[in-house]
């Protein structure tokens, strides 16, 4: 007869074929499989600089942060599109948040191949956009487009100049500004993230912090119309003309002016609410943080049920084994001034229930850490 053999595995090989077993080994001894306490959130760097907005005209606004190995860098471009006050959103005005909007976010995990997008970079982005919205951090008014600048042609100095009329109120008295429509900006976020290490609650938690930081630092342009005729061929300073700065007609441009000096900040809401890293006050709609609930065998304890059972509240969810086995999370949204904004739970697994008591701590940590950011 054969000798048996057993046969063991590396941890990183047994935590992807047997999850739960790897878990539970660990846990069973104090220890998670990365080796960080149970409560403890993995550190996380903000860059400060503005090389990505420097550098591109068609980014406004923009994040990077990086948590251990996984980098999350987030660019904001602008839409322009047109205000129809007599379409509104039922939906929007029902649940209250019909003076406020959100980003429109497209969340890619880099995995070194192109293709449609995941199921997983789909509910990100998705969550990500209800998330915002509901939190009620960007004020429509915020984003509408006031004080639309005009491109007339000056024959004096044989070129375009644009005038507006907060900026420069003699000048545009002579043009025949003939506008009428309303435009609003539209917030377009691209986020990217490099090296996946974390489970899907913890990349929602980089993604709000890198989107909340990016506009925080979002500076929106100028917009200005444009006269698609040729008939504008007159100088500004002619006030005898009678046809001078023909500009609004029916064929014209909306255009954005890519003078950074004309730049002006986004205003959001609850800015008493705002948290301080080195570029300035940031994070005005809260900090993220998610948490995992898993049952473990511990007869030797005191306080356990009758199966000799015991529930840990774990932390910043990572690794194969914790994303794979632990199937009841928390996501806690709270601010500096120990307001929550959201709670999202999910019981998924019956033998690891968030009882009241593992809610209570998860919100006093998600409370305390928003405190420390």
């Amino acid at each position: 007869m054969a000798e048996l053999k057993q046969v063991s595995f590396p941890p990183e090989i047994l935590a992807r074929i047997a999850p739960d077993i790897s878990l539970q080994r660990h846990l069973s001894i104090g220890l998670r499989p990365n080796l960080r306490n149970f409560t403890e959130f993995k550190p996380i760097d903000i860059a400060s600089n503005n090389e990505l907005t420097e550098n591109n005209n068609n980014v406004f606004g923009s994040s990077v942060i990086k948590s251990g190995s996984t980098t999350v860098i987030n660019t904001i471009t602008l839409g322009v599109v047109e205000v129809n006050s007599s379409t509104k959103s039922a939906t929007t005005e029902q649940l209250g948040n019909a003076g406020y909007t959100t980003v429109y976010p497209v969340i890619e995990i880099a995995r070194g191949r192109s293709g449609a997008p995941t199921d997983e970079e789909m509910i990100l982005s998705q969550t990500l956009h209800e998330t915002l919205l509901h939190s009620r951090l960007i004020p429509k008014a915020s984003l509408s487009i006031n004080n639309y600048g005009a491109a007339v042609y000056d024959a004096t100095l044989s070129n375009y100049s644009i005038y507006y009329p907060d900026l420069n109120p003699q000048e545009f008295e002579l043009i025949n500004f003939n506008h009428s429509k309303s435009y609003t900006f539209v917030l377009l976020s691209h986020i990217k993230i490099f090296s996946r290490q974390k489970s899907t609650s913890a990349l929602f938690d980089l993604c709000h912090l890198s989107t909340v930081h990016a506009l925080s630092r979002l500076q929106l342009p100028r917009v200005y119309i444009s006269d698609t005729t040729s008939g504008t061929k007159v100088s500004v300073k002619s006030r005898s003309s009678n046809t001078r700065g023909l500009v609004g007609l029916s064929r014209s441009n909306i255009n954005i002016d890519t003078n950074k000096e004309l730049f002006y900040p986004l205003v959001l809401n609850n800015s008493e609410d705002a948290m301080v890293d080195s570029s300035g006050p940031f994070d005005h709609s809260g900090v993220s943080s998610n948490f995992g609930v898993v049952t473990v065998a511990d007869a030797d304890k005191e306080g356990n049920d009758e199966e000799g059972k015991r529930s840990i509240l774990l932390a910043d969810l990572e690794g194969e084994a914790e994303e794979s086995a632990i199937l009841s999370r928390l996501s806690i949204i709270s601010n500096k001034s120990n307001t929550i904004k959201k709670i999202s739970l999910i019981n998924g697994d019956g033998n690891s229930e968030i009882s009241l008591d593992i809610l209570k701590q998860a919100l006093e940590i998600a409370k305390l850490r928003a405190q420390q950011m």
